[in-house]
C-alpha cells in the first residue's frame, strides 16, 4: 500500500493528566522524600514511593465498587 499515510490520533483527557501529576509527581516525590529523611536510605525511598502511589491509586476502585 505505497503512497497511503495513516495518522493516528489518540486524546487523552484532562482529568487524566491532572489525576497523573497530582498523584504520580507530587504525591509520589513527597512519599519518596518523607521516607528517605525517616530512613536515610534512597532505595526504601523510591521502594516506599512505588508502593504507596500504586496503593493509592487502587484505594477508590475498591471503595466505590
Amino acid at each position: 500500500m505505497k503512497g497511503q499515510n495513516q495518522v493516528f490520533f489518540c486524546s487523552i483527557r484532562g482529568s487524566t493528566i491532572k489525576k497523573f501529576i497530582i498523584l504520580d509527581c507530587i504525591t509520589g516525590t513527597g512519599i519518596y522524600y518523607a521516607l528517605k529523611i525517616i530512613t536515610s536510605s534512597v532505595l526504601v525511598g523510591v521502594v516506599g514511593s512505588i508502593v504507596c502511589t500504586e496503593s493509592i491509586k487502587r484505594i477508590p476502585s475498591k471503595c466505590c465498587t
